[in-house]
């Protein structure tokens, strides 16, 4: 690190400042996209020949299937939704084109409070706490929309006014360890890789994508305790709330904020490290 303490800290999103408390009812979750979606349907004068949340299903599960064909290629992309919307209405004879596909991508996608997601109980302190010291605060997510997008779930979850830059896989057509969403949500925050910290909880995606940019990195186990090495974490934690007593911040007269788990684990996480 090139100063004497971090100017940036940069989080994944998913089990690492929230968690899916709740699975989702997936004809719920088409129920709520196609509320979102008809009526761009309408006004586009789309008659489908089946129901709006049976296409949003089929929409989803050709996601699945192009996920996984990347997946067992080994490569980082991210699956366009735009390109898959166009092809499941091709498939009952509508033809939209691609400005159209992005405006129901966009309309579709819905908060992630509806996804049964809830918050780690020391993240907001956190945050307060680390915008207190005037770090920079931006998150990194693999999922298949932008960050403009993401910010709706943010803000229904009382993290966007803490968030100074939100980039995910949707943004630049990559996921996680590829290097284009580190550099992006660098420059965003207007900070070099070697002033940021990496915070996750995937070895692969957040480590090793993390430690590859020329971030530090830490490692967020959620009560692992017999993960395997992972050689590209500097530091490891099982809260939040550590992150703040690691060497990483200039604390100038603040207190040392207690490292004390405000989640439960099976043991009193001695000897982590």
């Amino acid at each position: 690190m090139s100063g004497t303490a971090a100017r940036a800290v940069v989080f994944d999103v998913g089990n690492t400042l929230w968690f899916e408390a709740t699975s989702p009812d997936p004809a719920s979750i088409q129920r709520k996209q196609a509320e979102r979606v008809r009526p761009l349907v309408n006004a586009w004068d789309i008659d489908l020949p089946v129901p709006l949340e049976q296409v949003l299903g089929e929409v989803w599960d050709a996601y699945a299937v192009a996920d996984e064909v990347e997946r067992e290629r080994q490569t980082p992309r991210e699956p366009s939704l735009p390109f898959i919307v166009r092809g499941a209405l091709a498939s009952y004879g509508v033809d939209i084109r691609d400005d159209q596909a992005t405006a129901w991508w966009r309309a579709a996608w819905i908060s992630e409070r509806k996804l049964g997601v809830q918050l780690y109980p020391d993240v907001l302190d956190v945050l307060r706490e680390l915008r207190a010291l005037g770090v920079a605060i931006g998150v990194n997510s693999t999922r298949p929309c932008t960050g403009e997008m993401h910010l709706r779930g943010l803000r229904d979850m009382g993290l966007a006014a803490y968030i100074d830059a939100a980039v995910c896989s949707g943004d630049t057509g990559y996921k996680k360890p590829h290097r284009s969403t580190f550099g992006l949500v660098l420059s965003m925050l207007g900070v070099t890789a070697a002033d940021a910290v990496m915070v996750g909880d995937l070895a692969d995606a957040d480590m090793a994508g993390g430690k590859a940019a020329g971030m530090q990195t830490v490692w967020k186990l959620n009560g692992r305790y017999d993960p395997p090495p992972c050689p590209d974490a500097d530091f490891a934690i099982h809260d939040l709330a550590e992150l703040l007593a690691l060497p990483l911040f200039d604390r100038g007269s603040r207190p040392i904020v207690s490292a004390e788990s405000l989640t439960p684990h099976e043991d009193g996480n001695a000897e982590r490290y």
